[in-house]
């Protein structure tokens, strides 16, 4: 959910930025801030130990990053945020934000939209780990990739993830996500063009 840029600012945000690999914020600190995405990449992830990362999600230009966490007076962030390439963010203190939301309803309703949203995905996704049918978590997260971009035909959404970042989204190991895209693609339910999936 992006937030017009000129509320922010009017709100008091200010513009960071933050290098590729350095962190937005940390697992079990405190919330405080409101971010959002101008330019970049920030993916949320656990460290596994021995085991590399597990990404829980990805943000893009425009949208939020940790934002529902600052509803949890009492709880720290469960995740790290971490820019997945070099970012430019919007950086809004919660007591702003808070007024930001008491003062424009229409965008009170739109931020409460996409946590519903976000929420409604989550739970999704927890649902396909319960299963054993490794194919079904990764056309889980297929599925909600392409109808988060409004995407409905056959082959018209483009992946933006690597194999590797598509592993850790899913907990599955690289080599499986790679034999379940080359079964999918021979039975035509993915197009693989020059390295890129489609969906």
């Amino acid at each position: 959910m992006a937030i017009k840029e000129e509320l922010l600012i009017t709100f008091g945000a200010e513009i960071i930025h933050l290098p590729q690999s350095e962190f937005l914020f940390k697992e079990n600190t405190a919330p405080a801030y409101y971010f959002q995405i101008k330019e970049g990449k920030i993916k949320l992830t656990n460290i596994k130990p021995g085991d590399g990362e597990f990404i829980q999600n990805i943000h893009e230009k425009g949208e939020s990053v940790g934002e529902v966490f600052l509803f949890c007076k009492h709880h720290r962030y469960p995740v790290n945020a971490v820019a997945s390439d070099n970012c430019t963010i919007f950086k809004l203190e919660r007591s702003k934000l808070l007024e930001l939301l008491k003062s424009d309803f229409s965008t009170q309703l739109e931020f409460l939209n996409s946590c519903a949203k976000r929420t409604y995905y989550s739970y999704v996704f927890l649902n396909s780990l319960t299963l054993e049918d490794a194919t079904h978590q990764l056309l889980t997260i297929l599925d909600q990739l392409k109808e988060s971009e409004n995407k409905t035909e056959k082959f018209s959404y483009k992946i933006p993830y690597t194999r590797k970042e598509l592993s850790s989204l899913t907990g599955l190991r690289i080599e499986t996500v790679i034999r379940i895209l080359k079964r999918l693609q021979s039975e035509e339910v993915v197009k693989i063009l020059k390295g890129r999936v489609f969906y």
